[in-house]
């Protein structure tokens, strides 16, 4: 998870001021940006749908600690999350890029801190939680912290290539 933050952050970095500033030209081709990232249409709406996700972690893991053993995503997406991801981004139109980062550092520490608070078995037993079924709580972390982290590094260079060769 550390890793995977610190090359995100490593990316943003590297990014000029026009590069930050300039809207994603592929958000309109899945083949390019992925379906999950679809609605993404520039640096922050990207920044703050990691932290959306993250958020659903920690709302999952509450309710496993409070004995409430629910699926990870809310009812009404679980079938369609492209509606609830485009939910997630225009819910944040009126967020600052600076609010982005901080939103989405806030919620890494959450999850490091939370990860740490599950044993081994917890965290690598297939199914040890019932809402978890057939996979492991850790998958659960991986799939909203290292995997999509190196998805947005992957678009960010993609954007940086598209805003030079324009």
């Amino acid at each position: 998870m550390q890793d995977g933050y610190a090359k995100l952050n490593e990316q943003i970095s590297k990014m000029n001021s026009e590069e930050v500033a300039a809207p994603f030209a592929f958000t309109t081709d899945p083949k390019k940006c992925g379906v999950r990232w679809q609605n993404d249409r520039c640096l922050r709406d990207l920044l703050t749908h990691l932290y959306e996700w993250q958020v659903l972690m920690r709302v999952f893991v509450q309710n496993i600690r409070d004995g409430h053993q629910r699926d990870y995503l809310p009812d009404e997406y679980r079938k369609n999350y492209y509606e609830m991801d485009k939910l997630l981004v225009e819910e944040h139109q009126g967020t600052s890029l600076e609010e982005a980062k901080a939103l989405l550092s806030q919620t890494q520490r959450e999850m490091l801190d939370l990860a740490e608070n599950f044993s081994e078995e917890e965290l690598f037993t297939k199914g040890f939680y019932k809402c978890t079924y057939t996979t492991t709580m850790a998958a659960y972390f991986v799939s909203v912290t290292t995997s999509p982290y190196s998805q947005a590094v992957k678009l960010l260079k993609t954007h940086q290539k598209n805003c030079k060769t324009k």
